[in-house]
């Protein structure tokens, strides 16, 4: 629930270089509390009621589905905006939305994707997740950055999408950064709390998958 905080935090950074950054609530949260049912209480109602392999396939459905088709939707609304060079627009996600991301280069015209972590708590328990990942990388429509702390929950996801994408001819990066804090948790909160670290390196990456801002205007637009 630190949305705001995060976004806070990261938006300044690619708004004092040109970019617009766009960052929706997911459902259940902040502005759209709303909007439907918060997604890690629908994944702990599946747990409860059918152990850790319901509450995996509830995490995958909810991801693949519903919050898809809201991340689509936010993109068509930034397509339509006048300040939005359209054919210049990059996901990019924390988590949740790091798997978002994915799913999302794979089915939308996106000049970039940035994944930081996505997946990382789920890859072990959610194998139906890591087969879903790993065929969305390999039919991916643009090049992704894959980052992670060294010291996150499990760093199979950087490693295996990114040689899936390279294996399959796809432009992909991958950046193991040093241990975030002292904890899993301190690590997989990186992609927020850590921006000073990590937001060169994403930069570069957008700038050269998509372009410099300065040749025109273009959003990063981040899930989660």
């Amino acid at each position: 629930m630190l949305n705001s905080q995060a976004f806070a935090a990261i938006g300044p950074r690619f708004v004092a270089r040109g970019w617009v950054f766009f960052a929706p609530y997911r459902r259940g949260q902040g502005l759209s509390a709303a909007a439907g049912p918060y997604i890690g209480d629908q994944i702990e109602a599946a747990r409860k009621s059918g152990g850790v392999q319901a509450g995996a396939a509830e995490l995958v459905r909810l991801l693949a589905t519903e919050h898809l088709s809201d991340q689509l939707a936010a993109l068509a609304w930034l397509r339509a905006q006048r300040f939005v060079d359209p054919h210049r627009i990059a996901a990019a996600g924390n988590s949740f939305g790091g798997i978002e991301t994915v799913l999302g280069v794979e089915r939308a015209d996106y000049c970039a994707g940035i994944d930081a972590a996505g997946g990382a708590e789920s890859w072990s328990q959610a194998p139906a997740l890591a087969d879903l990942m790993t065929l969305a990388v390999k039919n991916a429509r643009a090049p992704i950055l894959f980052f992670q702390a060294a010291n996150d929950a499990d760093l199979s996801p950087t490693r295996v999408l990114s040689a899936a994408m390279r294996e399959a001819g796809k432009p992909a990066k991958a950046i193991i950064y040093p241990a975030f804090g002292s904890s899993p948790k301190d690590g997989h909160a990186f992609g927020w709390r850590g921006s000073e670290v990590w937001f060169p390196d994403a930069l570069a990456f957008l700038e050269a998958s998509c372009g410099s801002a300065a040749t025109g205007s273009s959003a990063a637009r981040p899930d989660r």
